[in-house]
């Protein structure tokens, strides 16, 4: 039988009001975190999450940039993420609208009973005139489940 452990979500903007936060080319920054309590699991651990992020470009060139989203268990840009998923931006795009969905299977239980997640995102543009945006809405989302 599965039971859900915790459920948590990183809202960072609902979109209303846009963020106007500019997004540095070429660096991962940090858009959303979740700490999900994890006590008396059973013998696997598994997570799903999911992400919604706007963002608009400018002087975007004639070849497509993309922005990458990476998750990473824990709170820090450090070693191999579990989820990666780029999002092409291409010229005619204004505004892109990204989401993704993904899970972390057969997940140490957590000493602390604290299992984290981060979400980075980076604009990878074609040339240095290239700018990005965080409008929003941003929200991260994150469920773990285990097996009674």
């Amino acid at each position: 039988m599965v039971r859900t452990l915790d459920a948590r979500t990183s809202l960072g903007s609902a979109g209303i009001t846009p963020l106007n936060v500019p997004l540095g080319a070429n660096t991962p920054t940090l858009l959303g975190i979740v700490g999900l309590n994890i006590f008396n699991p059973g013998p696997i651990i598994r997570t799903q999450f999911n992400g919604t992020y706007r963002i608009s470009v400018s002087n975007v060139s004639s070849l497509p940039s993309s922005i990458r989203f990476e998750i990473f268990r824990g709170a820090t840009y450090t070693g191999q993420p579990i989820y990666l998923v780029s999002q092409p931006v291409f010229p005619n795009d204004s505004t892109i609208l990204a989401s993704f969905e993904g899970s972390d299977y057969n997940v140490p239980a957590p000493a602390n009973g604290q299992l984290v997640y981060s979400c980075f995102a980076t604009f990878v543009p074609v040339s240095a005139s290239e700018q990005a945006t965080r409008l929003g809405p941003e929200c991260f989302n994150a469920v773990a489940y285990s097996d009674d």
